[in-house]
């Protein structure tokens, strides 16, 4: 079992990851005026998504992750579906890695989400440029998934505290 699940209870606590990829969509879609800021799309609610991968348990979470993800193409001008699939890939590949980080170290757990954000913003690049219509700059939008893994520890810490208690088992 993941680090993240519970011992036998519904998720209760996965409303918080949930909340803060809503909060995260949102500070996403306000304008700044900042030099290099302007043209990042910095992915934080990644962070987030990768909990919500690890510990939910729903049928319905894909779902609930498109809708967001159609949210953020709707703030972000995206076209519709852009940022929908890539949530829902996103969070696929989370799932996978479940077994994988049932008992890893945090080093692990970095190492896991810059493989998988990696992976998403290539691509989220390549299907820009499928798309034709989206012009997206190769440097600030590799910068921006480069940022995103720099800050997962700053996000990864505070949802592990508000996970349900461990059993014994799962904690050594």
């Amino acid at each position: 079992m993941s680090r993240f699940r519970s011992s036998n209870e519904p998720g209760g606590s996965l409303f918080l990851p949930y909340l803060m990829v809503l909060i995260f969509i949102f500070l996403e879609s306000v304008p700044n005026d900042f030099f290099v800021m302007a043209q990042l799309k910095i992915g934080l609610y990644f962070a987030p998504l990768f909990f919500i991968g690890l510990a939910a348990e729903s049928d319905a979470t894909p779902a609930f992750l498109a809708s967001l993800g159609l949210l953020n193409d709707i703030v972000s001008e995206m076209p519709l579906g852009f940022w929908s699939s890539l949530f829902v890939i996103f969070y696929l590949l989370c799932v996978s890695q479940r077994n994988i980080l049932s008992t890893a170290s945090f080093g692990s757990y970095w190492i896991t989400f810059a493989v998988l954000v990696a992976m998403t913003y290539l691509s989220a690049f390549f299907l820009a440029l499928m798309i034709g219509d989206l012009h997206l700059a190769t440097v600030p939008f590799l910068l921006s998934a480069l940022v995103c893994i720099l800050f997962f520890p700053l996000l990864y810490f505070p949802l592990t505290f508000f996970r349900e208690t461990l059993s014994a088992s799962e904690r050594n």
